[in-house]
C-alpha cells in the first residue's frame, strides 16, 4: 500500500480546444445573405397569416402597422417567394467565390448547409402551407396535423416531409463530401435550391392564372412537395448547373438556346422560370431512364459501357 501511494499520479491532459482563427469574408457574407433571405421569407409568411387572421388587410396606408397591412396577404407570400429565389442567387455565388478564390473550408461548408436548411427547407415549406391556407380560406380548410379535412392534413404533412428530407439530404451531402472519392461533377439527389425554386415558382405563377388554374395547382401542390422530398433523398444523379451550361466549350446550338431563353425570360419571367426549374427537377429521372435504356441496348449488342471516370475533370470541379 505504501509503495502504491508513492507512485506518481498520471496527469490528465487537457483537451485541446479547436479555435477558428480566420475565415473567408466574401463567401461567408454571401452565405449569411442566403440565411437572412430565408429568415425574411419566413417573416413575410407570418405577416401573411397575420393579415389574413388577426390583422386588418383593409387598413389605410398611413404609416406604422396600418401601412404594412394595407397589402393583401398574397402579396406577402409573393415577396417571401422572391426572397427564396434571391437566397438561391447568394447560394450560387458563395460556392463560386469560394472555388475561384480557393477559400473553401469545413466551416464554410457547415455554415452553407445550415443556411440552406432554413432558406431552401423551412422557408419554402412555410410559404407553401401559408399559400394553401390563403387559397382555401373560403372552404375553411387550414393545413394542420389535426385538421378535420384530408387536404389540410396532406398539405401540412407534405410540408413537414419536405423540411425533414431537405435536412437529411444536406446532412448526407456533408458526410459524403468529406470522402476522398467524392464525385464533384454531379449531385446525388435533387439539390435543395432546385427543389425550393420549384415550390416558389409555383407560388409566383398563381398570380397569372385564373380561378380554375389556381385551384388545380393548390390541390396538386402537396403531391409536388412529396415528389420533391423523395427526389432530394434519392440517389438520382443531377448535373451541377454551372458545369452543365456555363463551363467549358458548348455547342453553338446550346449558346443560341441560352440567348433565346434570356429573351423569353425578359418578356414572360415567371412562366419561363417555372419551366426551367421544372425541367431541372425532371432532368435527373429523365436522363437516368435514358441512360438505363442506352446501357441495355449496349449490353444487347455486346458493346461495353465506356468509362466515365475522368480524374482531370474532377480536379477542375
Amino acid at each position: 500500500m505504501t509503495i502504491l501511494a508513492r507512485l506518481p499520479r498520471r496527469k490528465r491532459r487537457r483537451p485541446r480546444r479547436r479555435r477558428l482563427k480566420s475565415l473567408a469574408i466574401a463567401p461567408t457574407l454571401m452565405t449569411l445573405g442566403n440565411l437572412l433571405c430565408g429568415f425574411a421569407a419566413i417573416h413575410f409568411a407570418l405577416q401573411a397569416m397575420y393579415a389574413l387572421g388577426a390583422g386588418d388587410p383593409g387598413a389605410p396606408a398611413g404609416g406604422g402597422r396600418g401601412s404594412m397591412l394595407a397589402h393583401p396577404p398574397a402579396w406577402f407570400v409573393s415577396v417571401g417567394a422572391i426572397l427564396v429565389l434571391l437566397g438561391g442567387v447568394f447560394d450560387f455565388f458563395d460556392g463560386l467565390i469560394a472555388r475561384v478564390t480557393r477559400t473553401a473550408s469545413e466551416f464554410g461548408g457547415q455554415l452553407d448547409s445550415l443556411a440552406d436548411a432554413i432558406t431552401f427547407g423551412v422557408a419554402p415549406a412555410t410559404l407553401m402551407v401559408v399559400f394553401i391556407s390563403l387559397e382555401l380560406t373560403t372552404e375553411a380548410i387550414l393545413p394542420s396535423p389535426i385538421s378535420e379535412h384530408l387536404v389540410g392534413r396532406a398539405a401540412w404533412l407534405s410540408g413537414a416531409m419536405y423540411v425533414a428530407f431537405a435536412a437529411v439530404r444536406l446532412a448526407r451531402f456533408n458526410v459524403e463530401h468529406a470522402k476522398v472519392d467524392f464525385d464533384y461533377r454531379m449531385f446525388r439527389g435533387l439539390p435543395t435550391p432546385g427543389a425550393a425554386c420549384v415550390v416558389v415558382a409555383l407560388i409566383l405563377f398563381q398570380d397569372e392564372m385564373g380561378v380554375t388554374g389556381r385551384a388545380v395547382t393548390v390541390y396538386s401542390m402537396p403531391f409536388v412537395a412529396f415528389i420533391l422530398a423523395f427526389l432530394m433523398i434519392s440517389r438520382i444523379p443531377y448535373r451541377r448547373f454551372h458545369r452543365a451550361y456555363f463551363l467549358g466549350e458548348k455547342p453553338f446550338s446550346q449558346v443560341m438556346t441560352f440567348v433565346a431563353l434570356v429573351a423569353v425570360f425578359w418578356l414572360i419571367k415567371v412562366p419561363t422560370l417555372l419551366l426551367l426549374v421544372l425541367w431541372y427537377a425532371a432532368s435527373g429521372p429523365l436522363f437516368t431512364f435514358l441512360r438505363i435504356i442506352r446501357d441495355q441496348r449496349r449490353a444487347a449488342t455486346g458493346r461495353e459501357t465506356p468509362a466515365v471516370e475522368d480524374e482531370t475533370e474532377r480536379k477542375l470541379a
